[in-house]
């Protein structure tokens, strides 16, 4: 059996974690919730990170299995980002338009 360290496995699973965590917070919301993407915005940055983490690891890798395992490590955090970005974009908008709403609402008229 191959020998790995633990860092790439453990970069692996950090990608794996966040990736889950991201998942989470996208699917489990059944309407629009605005308060969430302060949480997918800061998914997106530790995405960022493990992808970074990944590619610092990748000269130091002695075995093809640690290769494996950072560029899975890499694939896995970059569609987090990916998603995180586009779920962010794609709702900010529109949070930026209720949230103007309803400061007109609760503004007194003169």
């Amino acid at each position: 059996m191959a020998q790995f360290k633990s860092r790439t496995l453990v970069t692996l699973v950090l990608a794996v974690l966040i990736a889950a965590a991201s998942a989470w917070l996208a699917f489990e919301s059944a309407g629009i919730y605005c308060d969430r993407l302060p949480s997918m915005t800061i998914c997106a940055t530790l995405a960022a990170f493990a992808i970074a983490l990944s590619f610092r690891q990748v000269p130091k890798a002695a075995s093809t299995l640690q290769k494996w395992l950072l560029a899975a490590a890499i694939f896995i955090a970059a569609a987090t980002f990916f998603a995180d970005a586009r779920f962010v974009l794609k709702y900010r908008g529109l949070c930026s338009q209720l949230q103007e709403q309803i400061r007109q609402m609760h503004t007194p008229a003169k």
